[in-house]
């Protein structure tokens, strides 16, 4: 059982991750949302396997008992990031009425369709542009 929690853990944080690498804003989100439930699995593994529920009054023992501190951490991180990935998507939603697409802008300084040769000559120190 552990090994399915941890391969199904190490999925969801390695799509989350690739997700948030890629341009398109809602792909971002999508990403965020994978990658909060994979910290959410490990929080909840990271609370045992107990098969009772954590009584008052019970005379048995502990053992064998559901810890419910982690139980109760994660059903508050759900909804903290349901929330936010609400938030998000009308974020998306205004950024592209106003910009006319979803995906980000490239950075400032990006030497995306540059001519390569001029990008070396300025990386060696010289001037760009004036070769």
């Amino acid at each position: 059982m552990i090994a399915v929690l941890a391969l199904a853990v190490t999925m969801l944080i390695a799509v989350g991750v690739h997700l948030l690498l890629s341009r398109s804003l809602f792909q971002k989100i999508v990403g965020f949302s994978l990658l909060a439930n994979g910290a959410n699995l490990i929080v909840l593994a990271a609370g045992g396997e107990g098969l009772t529920a954590p009584v008052l009054g019970r005379q048995d023992g502990v053992a064998g008992m559901a810890d419910p501190l982690p139980q109760a951490l994660v059903l508050t991180a759900i909804v903290i990031s349901m929330a936010v990935t609400l938030y998000l998507l009308a974020l998306l939603r205004t950024v592209a009425r106003r910009h006319g697409t979803t995906l980000a802008p490239r950075p400032a300084g990006s030497d995306a369709g540059r001519d390569p040769d001029e990008v070396a000559l300025e990386l060696r120190g010289g001037e760009g542009g004036s070769a």
